[in-house]
């Protein structure tokens, strides 16, 4: 039997921009509403019309985000990273709701998110 080891965002201990990506898309996908540590504290969230600015604000998003939506991305190729950028493509299955296509693009800086910036194709 594997023993799998589960550590809480904010215990994270982040070595690279990819690993930073995939953490955040690992505390998504297990309802951890800690994800905001994972950015700076003047970091942004851009999509769907919104700016959400700063850590405070953000983690109300992901709170809010997270206690309705429950959302379970799940990646549709791999991760492609070009220096501090990342990006993905992914499905997002939304709880009582419908599946979302959705292009996320990371910024990082140092070892935190400075950006994340996510365009939603179509929901199916």
């Amino acid at each position: 039997m594997q023993s799998e080891i589960y550590l809480s965002c904010a215990a994270i201990e982040m070595a690279g921009t990819r690993s930073i990506v995939e953490s955040y898309f690992s505390c998504v996908k297990a309802g951890d509403k800690n994800v905001a540590e994972l950015f700076h504290d003047d970091a942004q969230l851009i999509g769907l019309g919104t700016v959400v600015v700063g850590r405070p604000a953000i983690d109300q998003f992901y709170a809010a985000s997270i206690e309705t939506g429950r959302p379970q991305p799940s990646l549709v190729g791999g991760l492609f990273v070009e220096g501090d950028r990342v990006i993905a493509e992914l499905l997002i299955e939304l709880a009582g709701q419908a599946t979302m296509h959705v292009v996320d693009l990371f910024e990082i800086s140092g070892e935190k998110i400075k950006s994340l910036t996510y365009f939603v194709a179509d929901h199916s």
